[in-house]
């Protein structure tokens, strides 16, 4: 319509743009479906694990699929925060298990469980006479930094004085645990200290709450997927909450 200052769509243009984009996104259905037909029976699933991702959620699954599917192998690497994503979206993983901290739309985020992340300290700290914030904040708060270029080090929730960085989170747990800093780990990871007493779970200060973390598969939308990772992303989707 150019009866107007500037051109635009007639309400039948309207009605074609909108079908001509529907008939565009069935297309790009049909072509993975068909890159997936070809692709035949993969030998490898390639999946990151965040490094707070409690695998033994997935363990009788993943034992399971291949014990059944012996000529295809597991391949998982470990990662944090966005080098998760980043793998993800560069298609260099099939699939990842993690946080979803990603607003990209590429990103199709299916949630299968909280896991806690509680704040801990070594119990000669906890125990000192007037224990709360303003001790937290002149020890060092261990933080785990992201891989990604990008994002490195930006630290959300930060509180104390000085931050030490680390790579990884066995790093982090043995620096806390022999009471040189505090920070959060995950809860499946410190149990026995928890249990033993030679960590505690900080409590009762409000800026520092014990937060369950939102766990994800996470998968490219536009990545192509063989017979058997679609096999193991669909058992594991019957996980989901």
């Amino acid at each position: 319509d150019r009866s107007g200052y500037r051109p635009k769509f007639t309400n039948q243009g309207n009605l074609f743009l909108e079908q001509a984009h529907k008939v565009l996104n069935e297309a790009k259905k049909l072509e993975k479906i068909g890159n997936e037909l070809s692709a035949g029976i993969e030998t490898e699933i390639k999946i990151c694990s965040d490094a707070i991702f409690p695998i033994c959620h997935f363990s009788d699954i993943f034992q399971s699929f291949f014990n059944q599917n012996t000529h295809t192998k597991l391949n998982l690497n470990t990662d944090v925060l966005e080098g998760v994503i980043s793998q993800v979206l560069e298609h260099k993983v099939d699939f990842a298990l993690g946080p979803d901290i990603s607003d990209n739309n590429d990103i199709e985020a299916i949630k299968v469980f909280s896991n806690p992340l509680p704040a801990v300290i070594n119990k000669k700290h906890f125990i000192k006479k007037g224990f709360g914030m303003e001790l937290l904040k002149e020890l060092p708060q261990v933080v785990v930094e992201s891989s990604s270029n990008e994002h490195r080090g930006m630290v959300k929730n930060a509180f104390s004085n000085q931050l030490w960085f680390t790579s990884d989170f066995s790093m982090k747990k043995q620096l806390i645990t022999a009471g040189l800093g505090w920070g959060r780990l995950p809860a499946h990871q410190i149990y026995h200290e928890i249990k033993n007493g030679e960590l505690v779970e900080i409590s009762g200060i409000v800026e520092v709450p014990t937060r369950n973390i939102p766990m994800y598969l996470l998968r490219s939308k536009s990545k192509v997927f063989g017979p058997n990772t679609k096999k193991l992303w669909n058992q594991l989707i019957t996980l989901k909450i």
